[in-house]
């Protein structure tokens, strides 16, 4: 064994010596990521609902990725361009049923989602579940005349992609 030539076994033991002391994630840095993430999927959600009771199918459909899936009812939509066609076919029944209603009535109902006792799970850095109730509570001019029209619950699972939060796969029960 030659003494004078310095061997890598050393060097190497140091560095990973080193790897093993590292000093742990600091708590508040992963807290305060998971409370970023968390109002930024709240966002999703909200553009969700927003763009299905203002009827806007281009701000409902930019909730999901590109190839997201949205399932109710026994269909499946796959993809932003048929995940718009929920508004655009809802759109097109309101019409019917407006041209069909007898004109001394309230045109159809105006919908309002409301979510409640909801859960959003962080289940890495860039995948995350939500779960909630929903209801739409419907109603016409008359503040008064607002009711519970239907309810259920969402199961969905999101991922960030390019820093955003979208809805890979939601699922209504």
């Amino acid at each position: 064994m030659n003494l004078t030539r310095p061997t890598l076994a050393a060097p190497v033991a140091l560095v990973l010596l080193l790897a093993g002391c590292a000093k742990a994630p600091d708590p508040q840095v992963a807290s305060l990521q998971n409370y970023v993430d968390r109002q930024a999927i709240e966002t999703t959600l909200i553009r969700y609902s927003t763009g299905l009771d203002t009827f806007n199918a281009e701000l409902y459909a930019s909730a999901f990725t590109e190839d997201g899936v949205f399932a109710m009812e026994g269909k499946s939509y796959k993809g932003r361009a048929e995940i718009a066609t929920v508004i655009t076919d809802l759109i097109a029944d309101r019409a019917k049923r407006a041209a069909d209603a007898d004109p001394t009535n309230d045109p159809p109902p105006s919908m309002h989602h409301v979510l409640t006792n909801a859960v959003i799970d962080i289940t890495s850095p860039n995948t995350a579940t939500h779960r909630a109730y929903w209801m739409t509570v419907n109603g016409g001019p008359a503040m008064y005349s607002f009711r519970i029209a239907a309810q259920g619950r969402y199961e969905d699972e999101l991922v960030k992609q390019g820093g955003q939060w979208l809805i890979s796969k939601r699922k209504i029960l």
